[in-house]
């Protein structure tokens, strides 16, 4: 009877003390199931409901095109979500909007998470978000016009050069039928402002110059380096040589377009677009950006994407929710990246391309990552200096004088905070 009543007790405790109440999700697309992009997000939320009677969520869809600026409206008049995903925002955490979480992280977990998905997550030292993948990017080749036009396809192993990249879009250039006019093209890529032309950072990186650096203990731009400078003039002669005409004034979207209809073949942009290639029975392959000399690393970048917890004044309801993003980041849901062509942030979750060579380079590309950090003036700092790349690839500016004016106006943004 005695241990009857304590059994009792226990029940009736837990049940008092369990929060029971509405989660406001703010959630952009991830891969598509049904024709819904949304639909994972939607099984997560049904799934944590049927395990914790009283809680229940309400979720607003919200686009990558405009969703950002949703989020700024619903800040400024404080009227934010509970939760929401994407790169870390860290203007949010600057403000003390979001919740640092880092005491509802054990040293073990924390371990399991690989160094680029924790940096970039973090803000001033501190965890600002759960880490659920990582992006990067990659040179994208239509391998049948590789073939027919003789181009050797570069390897991870054997990369190729700047010189060898310029000499294969000129091949990769030409007019099939006979009446002079070009038929298929190198090159493509959104030479359009940030995000689109971030894409091709990596080629700057791998000439050997840098975007940002700590000096002083403080974060400072270094985008104007002499390595830049001639990695920008180098890019522009791609673009105005072997891609179709005012190909830096178009967006991704145009550019993808262009490689999916076969007319293209070179283009670079993240691995999301692994799936809907393959769905278009493309003939594809995924190789990495080029080295300035044989031997020299590879190069790309990326970003990480987390779960990122707006300010609680329920402490109950904070716990919940912290419950359930862990549950959505878990190893075994990050097996489902798969489906979206990015990778894992937790060691644990395996090599989840194991069965997917093309997908195994991928990953292999994407461990040279380059994470820009996290900061509150990253997105407008992104915006200027793409800004001014473009105008070089569209031949309207100076390539020294461009990056000279976006080094400094990053610097002006930085030192605000």
């Amino acid at each position: 009877m005695k241990k009857f009543l304590v059994m009792v007790l226990l029940v009736a405790t837990l049940f008092v003390f369990s929060w029971r109440g509405t989660i406001y999700i703010w959630d952009f697309p991830a891969w598509q199931e049904d024709g819904d992009n949304y639909a994972w997000i939607k099984r997560m939320m049904s799934e944590f409901e049927s395990s914790h009677p009283g809680v229940n969520f309400k979720l607003t869809e919200i686009p990558w095109s405009g969703g950002d600026k949703k989020l700024d409206l619903a800040v400024a008049s404080k009227r934010w979500p509970d939760m929401t995903r994407g790169p870390l925002r860290a203007h949010y955490a600057a403000k003390g909007v979001l919740v640092s979480v880092d005491k509802y992280l054990t040293e073990k977990e924390k371990k399991n998470y690989y160094e680029a998905a924790l940096l970039g997550a973090s803000y001033n030292g501190r965890l600002y978000g759960f880490p659920f993948y990582m992006t990067t990017k990659v040179v994208f080749i239509n391998v049948d016009l590789f073939k027919k036009r003789g181009v050797r396809i570069p390897t991870l192993d054997d990369p190729w050069t700047f010189d060898e990249f310029m000499e294969a879009a000129k091949k990769l250039t030409f007019d099939d039928n006979g009446d002079g006019k070009i038929d298929y093209y190198g090159f493509a890529a959104s030479g359009f402002p940030a995000p689109d032309n971030v894409h091709l950072w990596p080629f700057l990186l791998a000439y050997g110059g840098k975007l940002f650096e700590k000096k002083d203990g403080k974060l400072r731009c270094a985008i104007s380096s002499k390595e830049n400078i001639e990695a920008l003039k180098w890019l522009r002669e791609l673009f105005q040589k072997y891609a179709p005409p005012y190909m830096a004034a178009y967006g991704d979207a145009d550019a993808y377009n262009l490689f999916r209809s076969g007319k293209v073949a070179i283009y670079v942009t993240g691995t999301w677009a692994v799936p809907a290639f393959r769905r278009a029975n493309l003939n594809f392959d995924v190789v990495p950006y080029p080295v300035k000399n044989k031997g020299d690393r590879i190069w790309s970048i990326g970003d990480v994407s987390s779960y990122q917890i707006f300010l609680q004044k329920d402490k109950e309801k904070l716990k919940t929710i912290v419950e359930f993003v862990k549950y959505i980041t878990s190893a075994e849901q990050q097996k489902n990246l798969t489906k979206y062509g990015q990778f894992p942030t937790l060691k644990t979750a395996g090599d989840i391309y194991k069965d997917d060579p093309m997908m195994q380079k991928a990953a292999i590309i994407s461990q040279h990552n380059y994470i820009i950090p996290p900061n509150p003036a990253k997105d407008k700092i992104l915006e200027v200096i793409s800004r001014k790349i473009q105008m070089v690839l569209l031949g309207k500016e100076d390539a020294k004088k461009a990056l000279k004016t976006a080094q400094d106006m990053a610097n002006k943004l930085l030192d605000r905070f």
